[in-house]
This record gives C-alpha cells, structure tokens and sequence, in this order.
C-alpha cells in the first residue's frame, strides 16, 4: 500500500495526507473517479509532434511543447482530474481530439496497478513484461498525460490503445519544467529516460538499481 501512494503522488501529484492545496493543474475539488473506460498512459513513451498543446493552468491555458503517446485502454473507472489537462469540468468523453472532431475520444486518466502492457515488449500481457518499476531519471524529458484527450487506435497484439496527445516538460501546475523525474516507463532501461517517457517531475520513489548509481 505504502508503495501504491508513492506512485500516486509520484505520477500524480495527489499528496492525499498533505491537506488542501492547488494540484495537477487543478484542485482537490477537481479529482474524481470517472465511470469509463481510458487510457493509462504512465510506462508510455511518446513522439514529439512539433505542435502546440493548451493546458487547464490556473491563469489560464498555457501552451506547451507536444508529444503523442500509444497507451493501453483500462477498463472503468479511472482516476481524473476533471479540472487538469485539457478537460472540461466532467467525465464525458472528449467529442475533439488534436483539433479533429471524433466519436472515438477518450480519457487518459490513472489507476493503481503494476501491470501495463508496453509498446517496448510488444504489447504483451504477461506478467514480466506489464510490470512497471519506477525510474529516477535524472536528465531527459517527459511527458505528462493525466487527464488529456486521446482518440481509440484500434488493437496492437490483442491490445486495445488509444493515441494521447499531451504536453512536453509540463509541471502539475501548468508550468514549464525539467529533469529529473520520475517515469514507469522501460522497466528500469535508463536509455528511456531519453524517449520522452511519461512521468513526473518528483524526487521519488527509485525501483530500479543502475551498476553505476
């Protein structure tokens, strides 16, 4: 459970035993469990687009660097913050993704599990290849996708995943930031610490042990 909290607060910024405060470009009045399915973006990696995206900050939309992101779907409900990344106040799903309409739209929100099928082992289910250790990563850049818009992809190897659009070096305030962070994204590879992994600028927590840390 303890290591359950850590990843909350890392991936997150949730500090549930803080007290009231401004978090993840909302408040706590913002977060919620949202009844549908979404996508669960944290051990992505994802491809600048060279496009801009807005961000719910708290003085207005901010624009970021963008990246877009393969993400498995989960079942519901999931974890939002309906006042954070580019949603609108509710759990309804987005009818525009990337500035196309859709009926395809779909959440990228949280979910406490260790087991999420990667593009880096070919989307499989087994229970090596979905586990998801947190990494420090000390130099790169990441991406933040809680509670950004997505659109359904379709199926890789029995995989249903969506393609998120979300900011590049986004704080939980919708400020610019940069390394380190945290990310659950390579099992432990630091060489994903450089493919624009998802994550979050947090000290902690470190799963993975590198011969030269």
């Amino acid at each position: 459970m303890k290591r359950y909290l850590l990843v909350v607060a890392a991936l997150i910024g949730m500090e549930l035993l803080a007290g009231p405060q401004v978090m993840a470009q909302g408040d706590e009045a913002g977060f919620q469990q949202c009844p549908a399915p979404f996508a669960l973006c944290a051990a992505s990696t994802c491809t600048p687009t060279g496009k801009k995206i807005a961000v719910n900050a708290e003085g207005g939309p901010a624009l970021f660097d963008e990246a877009a992101c393969t993400c498995p779907i989960f079942p519901s409900p999931g974890l939002a913050d309906v006042k954070g990344g580019n949603m609108q106040g509710n759990c309804n799903p987005p009818t525009e993704v990337n500035g196309q309409s859709t009926a395809d739209g779909i959440w990228s929100w949280y979910t406490l599990t260790n087991d999420i099928p990667q593009a880096i082992n070919h989307w499989s289910r087994g229970n090596k290849q979905t586990a998801a250790p947190i990494q420090k990563c000390p130099v790169g850049n990441f991406v933040n996708c809680f509670s950004f818009a997505c659109v359904r992809a379709g199926k890789i190897n029995g995989v249903e995943v969506a393609t998120c659009y979300c900011p590049i070096n986004e704080s939980l305030q919708g400020t610019p930031v940069s390394a380190p962070f945290v990310t659950p994204a390579g099992q432990c590879n630091p060489d994903i610490c450089f493919q624009h992994p998802v994550g979050a600028p947090f000290p902690g927590p470190d799963e993975c042990r590198h011969e030269d840390d």
